[in-house]
């Protein structure tokens, strides 16, 4: 499922469109503000991936256009969330360039100008 939210509702592996692809950025905003728990947005701010937990210790995230990421490790911290997962995604992530909001990612010159 990260992997087809990640190829805007494609599944990159049988190329069938399984979501309809304006409907992916909507999954992505409730993931990024409402994916782990009370956790969202100190999970956004650190990794710049949406994601998405469950009580079984169960964690996908998303690199829109690079990699969708799944990882099942309990035990869960005190929000819920597995602390293994969060610690291999965020690696993961970082190896492969996955956060788009990483100032170091981003183009250093202004595209346009402000008035």
């Amino acid at each position: 499922m990260a992997a087809t939210l990640a190829f805007a509702g494609k599944n990159p592996v049988t190329g069938t469109k399984v979501l309809d692809p304006a409907k992916v950025p909507g999954v992505l905003a409730v993931m990024a503000t409402a994916g782990l728990y009370d956790d969202s947005g100190k999970w956004l701010y650190r990794t710049g991936l949406p994601a998405k937990s469950g009580v079984g210790g169960g964690i996908i995230a998303v690199s829109p256009g690079k990699f969708g990421i799944a990882v099942i490790s309990p035990p869960l911290d005190d929000a819920g969330n597995s602390v293994r997962a969060q610690k291999a995604i965020a690696d993961i992530s970082n190896a492969l360039g996955g956060n788009h909001t990483e100032p170091s990612r981003r183009t250093s010159r202004c595209e346009g100008s402000i008035s």
